[in-house]
């Protein structure tokens, strides 16, 4: 029995939410950052290196990356790749971005996890070949509204820093 997308999306919304509240809002936020900065960056340069990769480099003519290279994978590479760093790297961010104290010290880490999630998910969905996203909705209950609200997903947790600063004791 092979996985549907909904088990994959439920089963990363559930790792990401867990992972907002293991690591508190300083992190998700810094995630939450990662993934715009690394969208940023995969959507401009994703095509790019591709066709440098694709054309240029005889390594990757032989074995698996031999017909299964595509722009989806690149963009998917820079985007985690980009993801990693930043979270990797983000100790100064993490000062700089306040604490975990507040009257919504559970909730918010709830919604900067769903929101994360959302964002992330709906990001390499946007990676992919029309077609291929059209057959994933089709199939998805969950992946349409990530398609949908796209816009949404992008803008929800900027809205979610400035607002959630208003709860915040410091």
């Amino acid at each position: 029995m092979a996985p549907t997308w909904d088990l994959v999306l439920i089963v990363f919304f559930v790792a990401s939410v867990i992972y907002g509240f293991l690591m508190g809002k300083d992190k998700i936020m810094v995630t939450i950052l990662g993934a715009y900065v690394g969208l940023v960056i995969a959507n401009q340069w994703g095509a790019r290196v591709f066709e440098v990769v694709s054309q240029q480099s005889g390594v990757l003519d032989t074995g698996w990356m031999h017909g299964n290279l595509s722009v989806f994978i690149v963009k998917v590479a820079l985007f985690s790749l980009v993801l990693l760093i930043v979270a990797l790297r983000s100790g100064w961010l993490t000062g700089i971005l306040g604490g975990n104290a507040g009257v919504m010290g559970l909730a918010i880490p709830l919604v900067y996890g769903i929101l994360s999630a959302a964002l992330i998910a709906a990001s390499i969905l946007d990676f992919l070949p029309e077609e291929t996203r059209q057959q994933v909705i089709e199939k998805s209950s969950l992946a349409a509204p990530l398609v949908a609200y796209y816009s949404w997903w992008l803008i929800l947790p900027v809205i979610l820093i400035l607002v959630s600063g208003w709860f915040s004791k410091e």
